[in-house]
C-alpha cells in the first residue's frame, strides 16, 4: 500500500550501502591485492571484487526501493520499509515541525530531492527520511503539512529580506575558521604510522631515526606543516558547509539553506530556539567578526553547522540581525558587568600553575630551560579569560560572556532556561565568591565564575522569579529543576 519513492532512490540506497561497507571492503580488497604481491592477477582480483561489491550494492538498493512505501492520505504521513525486518512509522501532520530538503550530488544528477520529516523530538536526521522524491511530490507534501499545521501567530509578520553570506565573507570565514580539532585525525594517522614503524624493533628503530626531525628547526617546520594542513582542511570544510548560505524569516519559522556538495534547506521553528550564542574566534575577534549559533530543542545531535544562524558577520551587526530574524531573543552582547576585582587572581593563577608545571616537565625532559616561560603564557590566558567574563540580567533577558579559546556570549530570555545553579567551593567562601550557571539546553550553558556572593545570590534569586516558559507556548516539555523557596547559602552570615 502507498506510493513508491522515485526510482532514483535505487542509486541513493546503493551508494549508502557502499558507504556503509567501505571500511571492511577496503580491508578485504587490500588483503586480496597485496596478499600475494602486486601483479596482473592481483589487479584482476581487485577488479572482480569491485564489480561484485557494486552489483551487491545495486541489489540492496533495488530491494530497499521495492520494499519502501510512503503514504500521505488522511491526517498523517506514513512510512513502511523493510523486507525481512519491517518498520512502520506514522507521524500526524500536526506534529511535523519541519520538512528539511536535502539535495546531494546524486539527487541533483537525477533531479530529485531527499526530505527529512522533523518532529519536536528530532535528532541528527528526521524521524522519516524519504531519500528521493520528485519536486512535485515535495511541493505536495509541503502543502499538506502547511494546511494542517495550526497557526502559531495571530498575525502574519511582514516579509523580511533574505540575508546571504557573500563570497567575500565566506572566504574570510574559511581563512579564520581555526578549527584545530581537525588535527586529531592527522595525529591519529601519525600514530598509526608510528605503530607500523615500531612493529619490528630493529627495522622500526632505524626507520624512526631516519624519519624524525633532527633539530629544533626541523621540529618547528614539521609542526608548521601540520598546522598548515589542519588550517587548509578547516578552510575547505567551512566552504563545503556554508557555500550559498542564506536565511530568512517567514512568520514563525526561519528558512535556511547551505552547502556546496550537499545542498540542504531547513526549516527552524522559532518556538524551538532557546538561546543564541555569539562566538568570536581567536582569529576573528581582532577583526570584530563573530558567528551566530542557536540552541534548538530537539536538534542536540545535529552537527555544529546545523546550529549556525549566520556563519560570519561583524560583531556590531549582531543586534540588528537578531532584531530582524529573531526579535524574540534580540539583545546587545556588549555592556556587561565584570566579576569583582578581587576575583582576578582566581582567573590567572590556575592556568598559570598548570602551564608552569607542564613547562617544567618539558624543560627537564628536553633540557630546554626556556620552556618554563609557559607559566607566563598560562597567566596571559587567564588574563584574557578575566577580561572576557561578564554578565547582565535586564528586562528578563540574560547575557553571559566567557572564554575558553573563543570568546562566547550567550543571549537568552531568562524564562527559557532549563535550570540554574549557584555553587561555592571551599576556597571561595573566604573571599565571598560564588559561581552561577544557567543551562538552556544540552549544548548551551552560561556560567558566571567568581561573582561576589551577594551579587550571585541576587542573580540566582532574580532567575528564580523569572517564570519558565509554559510548554503550551514553547512547544516542549521543560527539564528545569524548579526554584527552591530560598536561595542557597541564605543561612550564612557575612564573614
Amino acid at each position: 500500500m502507498g506510493e513508491r519513492l522515485h526510482p532514483a532512490a535505487i542509486a541513493v540506497f546503493a551508494v549508502a550501502a557502499l558507504r556503509d561497507a567501505a571500511l571492511p571492503a577496503l580491508v578485504i580488497l587490500g588483503v586480496s591485492v597485496l596478499g600475494g604481491g602486486l601483479d596482473a592477477d592481483a589487479l584482476l582480483r581487485a577488479l572482480g571484487l569491485a564489480v561484485l561489491g557494486t552489483a551487491g550494492a545495486a541489489a540492496i538498493g533495488t530491494i530497499r526501493w521495492a520494499t519502501t512505501r510512503y503514504g500521505l492520505a488522511g491526517d498523517a504521513i506514513r512510512l513502511r520499509a523493510g523486507w525481512l525486518s519491517v518498520k512502520e512509522v506514522e507521524i500526524p501532520f500536526t506534529r511535523v515541525q519541519a520538512l528539511d530538503v536535502e539535495q546531494g550530488p546524486l539527487q541533483r544528477l537525477f533531479g530529485v530531492q531527499a526530505v527529512h520529516v522533523q518532529t519536536g523530538g528530532g535528532g541528527a536526521g528526521g524521524e522519516i527520511v524519504l531519500g528521493a522524491l520528485a519536486p512535485a511530490d515535495v511541493v505536495r507534501l509541503q502543502e499538506l503539512v502547511a494546511g494542517r499545521r495550526p497557526q502559531a501567530l495571530p498575525e502574519q509578520r511582514p516579509p523580511v529580506p533574505e540575508r546571504r553570506l557573500s563570497r567575500r565573507m565566506l572566504l574570510v570565514a574559511a581563512l579564520t575558521s581555526g578549527q584545530l580539532g581537525v588535527i586529531l585525525p592527522l595525529l591519529a594517522g601519525f600514530s598509526q604510522v608510528a605503530d607500523d614503524l615500531f612493529g619490528d624493533p630493529q627495522e622500526g628503530g632505524r626507520a624512526v631515526a631516519g624519519a624524525l626531525p633532527d633539530s629544533a628547526g626541523e621540529w618547528a617546520l614539521a609542526a608548521g606543516g601540520l598546522l598548515a594542513v589542519a588550517w587548509l582542511l578547516a578552510a575547505l570544510g567551512t566552504v563545503v558547509a556554508f557555500a550559498g548560505f542564506a536565511v530568512r524569516r517567514e512568520d514563525d519559522a526561519l528558512r535556511m539553506r547551505r552547502g556546496l556538495l550537499q545542498r540542504r534547506e531547513v526549516t527552524l521553528r522559532v518556538a524551538r530556539v532557546r538561546a543564541v550564542r555569539v562566538v568570536e574566534g581567536v582569529l576573528r575577534q581582532p577583526f570584530g567578526l563573530a558567528t551566530l549559533r542557536v540552541e534548538v530543542v530537539g536538534y542536540a545531535k545535529e552537527p555544529a553547522a546545523a546550529q549556525t544562524l549566520f556563519p560570519l558577520l561583524r560583531a556590531a551587526d549582531v543586534r540588528p540581525l537578531l532584531a530582524e530574524l529573531l526579535p524574540e531573543l534580540a539583545d546587545d552582547p556588549g555592556g556587561l558587568e565584570p566579576p569583582p576585582p578581587r576575583a582576578r587572581r582566581r582567573y590567572l593563577l590556575p592556568p598559570a600553575a598548570v602551564a608552569l608545571g607542564a613547562g617544567a616537565v618539558a624543560a627537564i625532559a628536553l633540557e630546554l630551560p626556556w620552556l618554563l616561560a609557559a607559566g607566563l603564557a598560562g597567566g596571559a590566558y587567564g588574563e584574557l579569560r578575566w577580561r572576557a567574563a561578564g554578565w547582565r540580567l535586564a528586562g528578563g533577558r540574560l547575557a553571559v560572556r566567557s572564554r575558553m579559546l573563543a570568546r562566547s556570549t550567550v543571549l537568552a530570555p531568562a524564562r527559557d532556561r532549563e535550570s540554574h545553579d549557584l555553587a561555592q567551593t571551599a576556597l571561595q567562601r573566604r573571599a565571598r565568591l560564588a559561581h552561577v550557571e544557567v543551562a538552556f539546553g544540552k549544548r548551551t550553558s552560561a556560567r558566571v565564575r567568581h561573582l561576589d556572593l551577594d551579587v550571585a545570590r541576587g542573580l540566582w534569586a532574580a532567575l528564580s522569579r523569572a517564570e519558565p516558559t509554559s510548554t503550551a507556548h514553547r512547544g516542549g516539555a521543560r527539564k528545569g529543576r524548579g526554584a527552591p523557596l530560598s536561595p542557597p547559602y541564605a543561612h550564612e552570615g557575612r564573614r
